[in-house]
């Protein structure tokens, strides 16, 4: 009898270990960093903002001036699928001209129908390193100014 039990015993320990998803709950996901941010009062003009590039569901960097600034914004909540949208809108509520992480300015875009906006609760200017740190490269190189062509000399100019 003994004998029997044994084994049973090992079959229902052995049932008890698991590697599938059950097991892995209370896991965090190493792979996402989260964002760190400071609260600034960095604006941009909306006139300028050219490009975007959402990280996540609350993170959005604006690029304005040929992509050369880059501002990280942080939305109220989250915005749902706002990494698959190919055109986002900047949304300044006070129409002071400008996008900034305080007061009623917004992102917006279409979704299923719908508008979905969502609030910034803070902006902040990025540096080179923390653009390339949070994986939206570095700026372009700034054009080169064209030399002025120097004037000709004329027949019987004399300097």
């Amino acid at each position: 009898m003994k004998a029997a039990i044994l084994p049973m015993t090992a079959l229902v320990l052995a049932a008890c270990v698991s590697s599938g998803p059950e097991s892995q709950l209370g896991k965090e996901d190493k792979s996402k960093q989260r964002i760190q941010m400071t609260r600034t009062s960095d604006c941009v003009y909306q006139s300028t903002i050219d490009g975007f590039n959402a990280l996540d569901d609350t993170h959005v960097v604006l690029f304005s001036m040929g992509q050369r600034k880059a501002y990280l914004t942080e939305l109220e909540g989250a915005c749902f699928d706002v990494r698959s949208q190919s055109s986002l809108a900047a949304i300044d509520a006070d129409q002071n001209g400008q996008i900034c992480g305080y007061g009623r300015d917004a992102i917006a875009y279409h979704r299923m129908g719908m508008v979905e906006n969502c609030r910034i609760l803070a902006m902040q200017q990025l540096s080179d390193e923390r653009r390339i740190e949070l994986g939206v490269g570095a700026p372009p190189p700034k054009p080169k100014k064209a030399e002025k062509p120097k004037p000709e000399e004329k027949p019987g100019d004399t300097k």
